[in-house]
């Protein structure tokens, strides 16, 4: 199962954890298994969904964090030097962090209003809160991040704020 979740993922760390998981899942499913194929094409299959899972996550975390950088640097790359091109990568990893360590009622608001770009409106139907709560959330969310970003002496060339 290893062996083909690193055939997958291509990342020793990612494979170990997606066998895990598997093994994990299969676990669970036990019950579930009738017989219908081999035993190993059922927990290669769980293995393969797993891996597909983290393949998933991987494209989510990575456009959040293009989202958010979109959001704070309005800037063309094209025209940055090979020194600005590594302050941005710095940047995008700083922005990540400091998203990644926000709680979840203030991180969700963040990732549906700029990941998947959901209206306050679709967000607050999302999660079963009123549109007001919404806009003070985001307010909220977007304070934090610029304030963890300035303490971690990150550069600003734009900001979190504008209409939510």
């Amino acid at each position: 199962m290893y062996r083909l979740c690193l055939s997958i993922l291509g990342d020793s760390e990612d494979a170990a954890d997606a066998t895990q998981e598997a093994f994990i899942a299969a676990l669970k499913a036990l019950a579930s298994y009738r017989g219908e194929s081999a035993f190993q094409t059922w927990l290669l299959a769980i293995a393969i969904n797993t891996s597909r899972g983290h393949l998933r996550q991987r494209k989510r975390q990575a456009n959040l964090e293009q989202s958010v950088t979109d959001e704070t640097m309005r800037q063309d790359q094209s025209r940055q030097s090979l020194e600005g091109q590594v302050m941005q990568s710095q940047h995008n990893e700083a922005v990540w962090r400091a998203v990644s360590g926000l709680d979840e009622k203030h991180r969700l608001p963040i990732v549906l209003r700029y990941y998947h770009d959901l209206s306050t409106q679709e967000i607050a139907d999302t999660l079963g809160i009123n549109v007001g709560t919404v806009h003070s959330r985001l307010s909220n969310a977007r304070n934090r991040l610029l304030g963890e970003l300035k303490r971690a002496n990150v550069p600003l060339a734009g900001s979190l704020g504008g209409e939510p």
